[in-house]
């Protein structure tokens, strides 16, 4: 039945501007519009420019806006100004709150805003406006759980998170309700000592404070990855609910939202060249390669494991991003391209959801973002974890110790930390070609089918959204 306009939920969706958190809430708001809501998708302006130039996508119901007023750092796409531009965004309430009034004003009235769980920006402006505010959290809920909880860990000592503690595996973080016991090092590591005088730790305390005063919290996570306890535990005054994972949901609405092919790509995906060469390999034979879209990896780090996919004989799709290497893009060993070239190919950017969908990809050596790991799992795909910075180490354990779907090269680097050339090979060797990568990809396939359940009429996450979705329809025809 047709959902009368002013009968519609309106919904403000707010990432933070970085690259996995527009893909997962773009995710969120198109299963929203499906579901009958009217959707304002906001966008600082930078952003806002390079996914759609000139022009955003005319969609019914669904419309692209700018905070205008919101200047960020001068080319802020990578993890090295990430300070600046949560420092940035910190003192940007005002101009949120203007967008808002005017999105609200325009109509239809807003009915709540949905926000990225590090766009604090919103807070105030929503309670302002006295709009329910939506924390939406792009991480797992254990990183989640740990996060909302830093005053206590600061109170019990664990942060800062000594440098002698990171390599302490034994030394369990117990305190934390809903979740397995945590080490040092899955703590984010911006709250190590060593960057104590860091803006992202300053900044990553002020907005924890802020993320516990939420009205609705949602997870892009599923009860059966991680188990209903550990939701619960970020909903101490607010619902909490596990709604992921967010794309499979999205794809689960066969076709309700026209927007599907939104481009929310910040990179120039090589589609045609990845999926072509990709449809000439034997099933699950290629290692598909990514750091996703802030990690900076060093000329030395990028050399070893160019001749680690070397060594292993493997077939792999490697994505190096063009500001990937800091400070030389010459860092590929000479001659490295032509001797790799009938089992091996680089990009600058891949479309991962194609790509790990290929009954070619049997592997995946990631960064372990929070994206790329549930993508990873819900593919049925096992993962080497290279972690680089924030929840990634936690996500890396999570998947080697609990969900054992992966394996980890963290654990295999020198006393400085550099992953060498034989111990890629060997962890590719085990996860490609070996026995235990065999159990890996057993155990994947449980994972996938579980997700891919969670999303289906009837699935925990499916209710969970069935749920949320009905309060907002009260919420609005309440306000009429």
């Amino acid at each position: 039945m047709e959902i009368e306009s002013h009968q519609r939920p309106h919904a403000a969706v707010v990432p933070l501007p970085a690259q996995g958190h527009i893909n997962a809430l773009m995710h969120f708001a198109q299963v929203l519009a499906a579901r009958g809501f009217h959707i304002t998708f906001l966008n600082v302006e930078e952003t806002h420019r390079r996914m759609f130039g000139q022009t955003a996508p005319a969609l019914p119901n669904f419309r692209f806006e700018v905070v205008a007023d919101i200047c960020m750092p001068e080319g802020s796409s990578g993890a090295n100004q990430i300070g600046e531009i949560f420092e940035v965004l910190q003192k940007q309430g005002p101009a949120m709150e203007k967008a808002l009034r005017r999105i609200n004003s325009e109509g239809p009235p807003l009915t709540c805003v949905v926000s990225d769980s590090f766009m604090a920006c919103t807070f105030v402006a929503t309670s302002n406006l006295k709009l329910p505010r939506v924390l939406f959290w792009p991480y797992c809920a254990a990183s989640a759980v740990a996060q909302a909880n830093t005053k206590l860990l600061i109170a019990q000592g664990h942060i800062p998170v000594k440098a002698e503690e990171v390599k302490n595996p034994s030394k369990l973080i117990t305190c934390l309700p809903g979740i397995p016991p945590l080490v040092p090092k899955d703590l984010r590591s911006f709250y190590r000592e060593e960057n104590s005088s860091n803006l992202m730790f300053r900044v990553s305390v002020e907005e924890s404070e802020i993320q516990n005063k939420a009205d609705w919290v949602v997870v892009n996570t599923f009860e059966e990855l991680e188990g209903p306890d550990s939701i619960r535990a970020l909903g101490k005054d607010c619902p909490a609910q596990a709604v992921g994972p967010v794309f499979l949901l999205r794809e689960q609405e066969n076709g309700a939202f026209p927007g599907n092919g939104i481009r929310t790509s910040l990179w120039e995906e090589e589609e045609e060249a990845c999926i072509k060469w990709l449809d000439g390999r034997e099933a699950a034979s290629v290692l598909y390669v990514s750091f996703g879209s802030l990690a900076l990896m060093s000329k030395e780090h990028i050399r070893e494991l160019a001749w680690g996919l070397e060594a292993s004989g493997q077939a792999f799709l490697w994505v190096i991003r063009p500001d990937l290497v800091q400070g030389d893009s010459t860092a590929l060993p000479e001659g490295y391209l032509h001797r790799i070239r009938d089992r091996g190919v680089l990009v600058g950017w891949a479309p991962q959801l194609k790509v790990l969908r290929h009954p070619s990809v049997g592997g995946f050596l990631t960064h372990n973002g929070w994206n790329s790991t549930i993508e990873s799992i819900s593919m049925g795909v096992p993962m080497i974890g290279w972690p680089y910075w924030s929840e990634q180490f936690l996500n890396c354990r999570f998947a080697k110790d609990f969900w054992k779907v992966g394996l980890d090269l963290e654990s295999r680097a020198d006393e400085n930390g550099l992953k060498k050339a034989d111990e890629i090979e060997k962890a590719v060797r085990s996860l490609m070609q070996g026995v235990e990568g065999k159990e890996l990809r057993k155990n994947a396939a449980k994972l996938k089918e579980a997700a891919h359940k969670a999303v289906m009429p009837g699935g925990s996450s499916s209710r969970n959204i069935d749920i949320f979705v009905e309060h907002m329809r009260n919420l609005c025809q309440q306000s009429q």
